[in-house]
C-alpha cells in the first residue's frame, strides 16, 4: 500500500465516525421531515398517503402560517437587536480592569448557562401582574397606575419575551465582542488619541470597524438560533394570549401534537428550514468572509 493510500485510508477512518454521526443526527431526520410533507398522515390514521404538494398548498394559503411567519421576523429581529446591544455595552464595560473583574464576568455569561426552565420561572416571578417585582417598581415609582399583564397582554406579551431573550442569550454575544475587543492592537487606539480623536470618535473609527466580522457573525448565528426557538415562549406563554406570540416553531408544534396532522406539520417545519437557508444565502452574497477577516487585521 502506498503512502498516499495509507494517508487518504486514514483520513476516512477518522472523519467516517463523525460523518456517520451527523448523518444519523441531522440529515435523515431532515430528509424524513421533507418526504413526510409530501404524506397525509395523522395520529388517528398512521398509514401514510401521497398527497404530493396539497400539504404546502394548504400552509401557503392559510392565514395563520404567515401571521406566525411575520411574528417570527418580529421576534427574531427584536431579541437579535436586543443581544447586540446588551452584548455590545456590558463588553465594553468589561473590557476594563478593576478589582473582581473575573467574578463580574461569570456572571455576565450566567444567564447563558442558566436552563430555559429556570430563565422562563425567573421572569415570570419577575414580571407577574400580581406579585412581580417589576410591577411593583413601576406602580411605586408612579410610571404605572395599575398592574402590566406582560405575558397575558395582547400588547406586551411578545415584547417580554424578546425582553426574556435578550437578557438569556446576550451573553453570547458579549463573550464574542469581548474575546474580539481584546484583540485589537492597543497602538491604533494611540494613533487615534494622537490625531486628536476623542472616545466616541475613537470607537467608531478603531473599535467599530474591528467589531463588524463579529457582530455580523452573531447577527447570522443568533438570527438562525432565535427563528427556530421553541422553548422559551413555549414556557411562557404557550403562543397566547390569542396566539400573539405564536412564532412558525410553535404553529408547527400545534399542528403536530393538538392537530395531530403530521404532514403539514411537516410541510411547516420545511417551510421554515427553506426560509432559513434563503437567509444563509442571502448573508453569503452579502458578506464574503475572507473579506470580513481582512477588516480586523
Amino acid at each position: 500500500m502506498s503512502a498516499h493510500t495509507e494517508r487518504r485510508a486514514w483520513i476516512f477512518g477518522t472523519t467516517a465516525p463523525a460523518l456517520v454521526f451527523l448523518l444519523v443526527i441531522a440529515y435523515l431526520p431532515i430528509a424524513y421531515a421533507v418526504t413526510l410533507s409530501f404524506f397525509k398522515k395523522t395520529a388517528f390514521n398512521p398509514a401514510m398517503k401521497w398527497v404530493g404538494l396539497d400539504n404546502y398548498r394548504f400552509i401557503l394559503e392559510e392565514p395563520e402560517l404567515w401571521s406566525a411567519f411575520w411574528r417570527s421576523v418580529v421576534f427574531t429581529l427584536g431579541a437579535v437587536a436586543l443581544q447586540l446591544v446588551w452584548g455590545l455595552v456590558s463588553a465594553l464595560l468589561l473590557n476594563r480592569t478593576f478589582k473582581g473583574l473575573n467574578l463580574v464576568r461569570s456572571l455576565f455569561v450566567l444567564p447563558y448557562l442558566l436552563p430555559s426552565i429556570v430563565v422562563a420561572l425567573v421572569f415570570q416571578w419577575l414580571l407577574s401582574q400580581e406579585y412581580g417585582v417589576v410591577n411593583q417598581v413601576l406602580m411605586q415609582t408612579g410610571v404605572v397606575a395599575r398592574p402590566i399583564n406582560f405575558f397575558g397582554g395582547l400588547a406586551t406579551a411578545m415584547w417580554a419575551v424578546i425582553g426574556m431573550a435578550g437578557w438569556q442569550y446576550g451573553s453570547f454575544a458579549t463573550l464574542l465582542i469581548l474575546a474580539r475587543l481584546q484583540a485589537i492592537n492597543p497602538k491604533l487606539y494611540e494613533a487615534a488619541a494622537v490625531s486628536g480623536a476623542g472616545t466616541l470618535r475613537a470607537f467608531r473609527d478603531v473599535t467599530l470597524p474591528n467589531l463588524r466580522t463579529t457582530l455580523i457573525v452573531i447577527a447570522l448565528l443568533r438570527g438562525i438560533w432565535m427563528f427556530n426557538k421553541f422553548d422559551s415562549i413555549w414556557l411562557v406563554t404557550h403562543g397566547g394570549p390569542l396566539k400573539a406570540t405564536e412564532t412558525l416553531p410553535l404553529y408547527a408544534y400545534r399542528l403536530a401534537f393538538e392537530e395531530f396532522d403530521f404532514g403539514l406539520a411537516a410541510a411547516a417545519c420545511t417551510v421554515m428550514f427553506v426560509v432559513l437557508l434563503v437567509g444563509a444565502v442571502v448573508y453569503f452574497k452579502l458578506f464574503d468572509p475572507t473579506k470580513e477577516i481582512e477588516v480586523g487585521r
